[in-house]
């Protein structure tokens, strides 16, 4: 398994960084490579939505869950397929002196491969730290 960690401050409190986050039909508008956004259900604890992905030359729709286990936490699935046999995934939010220090972790069960290992997951990781930096951006 790999674990892809990032931490970082945002200049907000943490609930609005938890709503940006949340509002995932907002992603279009900050995330260039999110072409389209939806909701498929949303009730108090989960939302259940999909994102359609351009990039690399590749489009998908990418369907996943969020988990909604408090106003610090947001536990994210994916689903499994291809190269990976289970993707999972969790935000956490504390508000120190008006601001947000916040982590996300991604974990991939994995097919162990030379092509995994030395060219997905060194793209993964520049993907993910600049998915957050786009977060970043858009909560100040």
């Amino acid at each position: 398994m790999t674990v892809i960690k990032h931490e970082g401050t945002a200049p907000c409190p943490a609930s609005q960084f938890f709503r940006l986050i949340e509002h995932i039909e907002n992603y279009p508008r900050f995330l260039t490579w999110c072409k389209d956004a939806r909701i498929i259900n949303r009730t108090p604890n989960a939302i259940q939505g999909s994102a359609l992905i351009n990039k690399y030359g590749l489009r998908f729709d990418c369907p996943f869950t969020y988990t909604l286990n408090s106003k610090n936490e947001i536990h994210v699935s994916l689903p499994s397929g291809g190269p990976f046999y289970a993707v999972s995934g969790v935000w956490r939010f504390e508000d120190v002196n008006n601001q947000t220090r916040f982590s996300f972790e991604l974990h991939l069960e994995h097919k162990n491969s030379w092509w995994m290992n030395f060219i997905m997951l060194p793209i993964l990781k520049n993907e993910i730290k600049q998915v957050i930096k786009s977060f970043e951006q858009q909560a100040k």
